[in-house]
């Protein structure tokens, strides 16, 4: 770990739905002791700026973050990268979504019968 990361950090892994994932990134911003404002600066000093708002919507469990949106913010917090890997598996987990089919499979059986 980074030395200027408190052991240990909020773990992730065990976040199962979105609420769980929410508390655990309030748990890291608590553990690390950064602020919104901090947050938001440190993000833009990263190359991957977010703003406050975004941040408390990410915190606050308001809407559906995107990926890139915790990539920024874990940067910020100054997690490394093997933490932010850890992370990041724990986010896709929990917003795992289905591929959405882009046309219905009669569709494209009457699309291949005519070529």
């Amino acid at each position: 770990m980074n030395a200027g990361i408190p052991m240990p950090v909020p773990d992730p892994t065990g976040s199962t739905t979105p609420a769980e994932f929410t508390e655990h990134l309030r748990a890291l911003m608590h553990t690390l002791r950064r602020s919104v404002d901090s947050l938001a600066r440190r993000s833009r000093d990263a190359g991957t700026p977010i703003s406050r708002a975004t941040i408390q919507n990410l915190t606050r469990g308001i809407g559906v973050p995107r990926r890139d949106t915790v990539v920024a913010f874990l940067r910020a917090c100054g997690l490394p990268l093997r933490e932010q890997i850890r992370w990041l598996t724990a986010f896709d987990q929990v917003y795992a979504r289905p591929v959405p089919a882009t046309r219905s499979r009669a569709g494209a059986d009457s699309l291949g019968s005519a070529a």
